[in-house]
């Protein structure tokens, strides 16, 4: 966490030094070069460096303390705009290489997800090749695809979203012989976007509870809001207009000037106005030339 407030962190850690110094001094009553004690400059540098040492977990514990705060801005306040004026400066500030800039980018991705500039948020996070990381890569690269998966998901590209699902299948293999619990983070991940997709597309074999069940289990009020809204479209696609009215106004509840929630205002007053998915279709080069609509029309592009 040091990395976001190097330069405060190593003031800190500056007047730890100091301070171990001065009080090395008295400790030794002033006598460094004394020929009676040829161990004092030992001693003095000794307590220089104690004095670094601990005030650099001092600067450790305000680096944490002050990166939870940003983040609680978007995580627990829902303030997405007043998150990105504030950190997003202070990520594109640390070296690139790094996990946290990786793991901050993603928070800036999903800050722009939660205002609804989903082009922003791929834009934060689609140049990242967390593998070439120093460390911690299975795990940010888990967390990056994952986010490129829910952007395409909301995009509606659920071709370029299962791309993405096919990666998180491949990393989930790789956790299973490194880390198991991310492997079995995973395991639920990749059922949530394959459901959100199903119910997107109106299959009858959406796995509804589990939506429905993320729904209600979710602490972050902007996925909570996100989730909600892709069931009311589906509950309003699949003829259950009561349960889509009753989860649209779940959305406006408490409102932070979210996306989901214009989205929500906009089908309380057009109910009709539900995503429609339509399938793709190509030509023999694999070319996209057109789309199907729900009734298995073909709508070919010039």
């Amino acid at each position: 966490m040091i990395v976001y407030f190097k330069k405060v962190s190593n003031l800190i850690m500056i007047l730890g030094g100091v301070l171990g110094g001065i009080a090395a001094w008295f400790y030794l009553h002033g006598e460094l070069l004394s020929t009676e004690h040829p161990t004092n400059v030992f001693i003095f540098a000794l307590w220089i460096f104690a004095g670094v040492i601990l005030f650099r977990v001092i600067a450790s514990v305000y680096a944490t303390r002050k990166l939870k705060e940003l983040q609680a801005e978007l995580y627990k306040d829902c303030k997405p705009q007043e998150f990105l004026e504030h950190f997003e400066a202070l990520n594109a500030g640390i070296p690139h290489n790094l996990a946290e800039y990786a793991h901050g980018q993603n928070n800036i991705s999903f800050a722009r997800e939660a205002l609804g500039d989903f082009d922003g948020a791929m834009d934060a996070i689609k140049d990242l090749k967390p593998q070439e990381l120093r460390i911690h890569a299975l795990t940010t690269t888990a967390l990056i695809v994952n986010q490129k998966a829910n952007l395409q998901i909301l995009r509606k590209d659920f071709e370029a979203a299962l791309f993405q699902i096919e990666d998180l299948y491949r990393i989930k293999e790789v956790a299973e012989k490194r880390a198991k619990m991310l492997a079995d983070n995973l395991g639920q991940v990749i059922r949530l976007q394959e459901a959100r997709i199903a119910a997107a597309k109106g299959d009858e074999n959406t796995d509804i509870a589990y939506l429905e069940e993320e729904e209600k289990l979710s602490t972050n009020l902007i996925h909570k809001k996100e989730i909600a809204l892709e069931l009311a479209e589906y509950y309003l696609r699949t003829g259950q207009k009561e349960n889509g009215v009753k989860k649209l106004k779940a959305v406006l509840e408490n409102e932070r000037g979210l996306y989901p929630e214009t989205r929500a205002r906009e089908l309380l007053e057009h109910p009709e106005k539900y995503y429609v998915y339509q399938e793709v279709v190509r030509d023999d080069t694999g070319k996209e030339i057109g789309q199907q609509d729900a009734d298995g029309f073909v709508v070919i592009r010039e």
